[in-house]
C-alpha cells in the first residue's frame, strides 16, 4: 500500500510540474509573441517616417525606435532563455536526457510503463482494463 501511495505522490508531483512548465512556458511565447508583434509594428513606423522625410531624414528621427527594437529583441531572448531552462530543470527532475517520457502507472502496484504496454512489467497486471 505504501508503494502505490508513493506511486501516486510521484505522479502527482509529475503532474505539478508539468502543468507548472507548459503554464510558464505558455506565458512566456505570448510575451515573444506580443514583443514580435510590437517590433512589426515599430518596424512600420520606421520605415514610414523615412519614406516620408527622405528628402531631409536623419537618424535622430528615428534612433529612439531602433532602441525600443532591440530593447524587444532582448527581451525576446531573455524569454528564449527561461524557456530553455524551464525544459532543462523539467529534464532534470524526470531524470531523462530527452524530456520525460509519457508513462502509464499500474492500478496494481503502481509502477510506471510503457503507454503502449498491455501489462505490467512489475506485477504483470492487465494495463487496459
Amino acid at each position: 500500500m505504501a508503494g502505490l501511495m508513493n506511486s501516486i505522490y510521484k505522479g502527482v508531483a509529475a503532474i505539478n510540474v508539468k502543468t507548472s512548465t507548459i503554464t510558464e512556458t505558455s506565458k512566456l511565447k505570448t510575451v515573444i509573441s506580443s514583443r514580435e508583434d510590437e517590433i512589426a509594428m515599430l518596424m512600420k513606423t520606421i520605415g514610414e517616417t523615412v519614406y516620408i522625410n527622405r528628402a531631409s531624414f536623419n537618424m535622430g528621427m528615428v534612433s529612439e525606435m531602433l532602441e525600443a527594437v532591440k530593447t524587444k529583441y532582448d527581451e525576446i531572448e531573455s524569454c528564449k532563455s527561461r524557456i530553455a531552462l524551464l525544459e532543462e530543470n523539467e529534464r532534470s527532475i524526470f531524470g531523462k536526457e530527452g524530456g520525460a517520457e509519457a508513462k502509464l502507472f499500474c492500478t496494481q502496484c503502481g509502477a510506471p510503463n510503457g503507454v503502449g504496454d498491455r501489462f505490467c512489467e512489475k506485477c504483470g497486471a492487465s494495463l487496459t482494463d
